[in-house]
């Protein structure tokens, strides 16, 4: 089996604290990295362990390396979002050797079907509840002040949680080779042959 990174961060700044006036702005300057990064949270499965960086720069170096040692790295809405912000805040690319997006591929799927999904359908949030009958603990938006109230536990718990989520709602995707999309049934997706070996494998201490 490959070595699979889960992985998700969450934000300093939002949008709107970068561009008040322009949203649209504001997440693009995110993606630029503007907004730093306040957490950062994988899990690989080769160690079977799950590891939590901060916003210093000697661990966000760490958190890049171990990223790029993965043979392949999952995350949701992270092509278009967690990994320029990674980039930004760097000020080099990531030099990643496989990179699935969960979001990417649903949406993509979705668009070839010819299927318009409404604003919030595919958040991370409402495909997992819809699939695995569990949720986010919490709102990215909150961030930010989580770190104002120097809520350092509830900040990485939260961003922790969402790597376990999307952890599971993959392994459920490839092992059921699609999801349930909110108002449109079901959308079937096609994966790699190692991912479906990977699925099909007892848990054996995976979160």
């Amino acid at each position: 089996m490959p070595r699979i990174v889960f992985f998700d961060l969450e934000t300093r700044k939002l949008a709107a604290d970068l561009r008040p006036d322009d949203e649209q702005a504001g997440w693009e300057a995110l993606r630029r990295g503007e907004g730093g990064i306040s957490a950062l949270c994988l899990y690989d499965t080769k160690l079977g362990w799950c590891y939590s960086y901060d916003d210093s720069p000697t661990s966000l170096a760490s958190a890049a390396k171990h990223l790029e040692a993965a043979d392949v790295v999952v995350g949701y809405n992270s092509e278009r979002f967690d990994i320029p912000c990674i980039e930004g805040v760097l000020g080099r690319n990531l030099r990643l050797r496989c990179h699935i997006d969960l979001y990417t591929e649903i949406a993509r799927a979705c668009a070839v079907k010819n299927i318009r999904t409404s604003l919030g359908d595919l958040k991370l949030d409402t495909v997992a509840r819809r699939n695995i009958g569990r949720g986010k603990i919490e709102h990215g938006a909150h961030a930010p002040q989580l770190i104002k109230d120097r809520l350092w536990a509830d900040l990485f718990n939260y961003c922790l949680d969402d790597v376990h989520l999307t952890h599971d709602l993959f392994r459920y995707t490839v092992r059921h080779s699609g999801v349930h999309v909110a108002g449109h049934g079901w959308l079937p997706l096609s994966f790699p042959s190692w991912a479906t070996g990977w699925a099909k494998e007892p848990p054996n201490g995976d979160v």
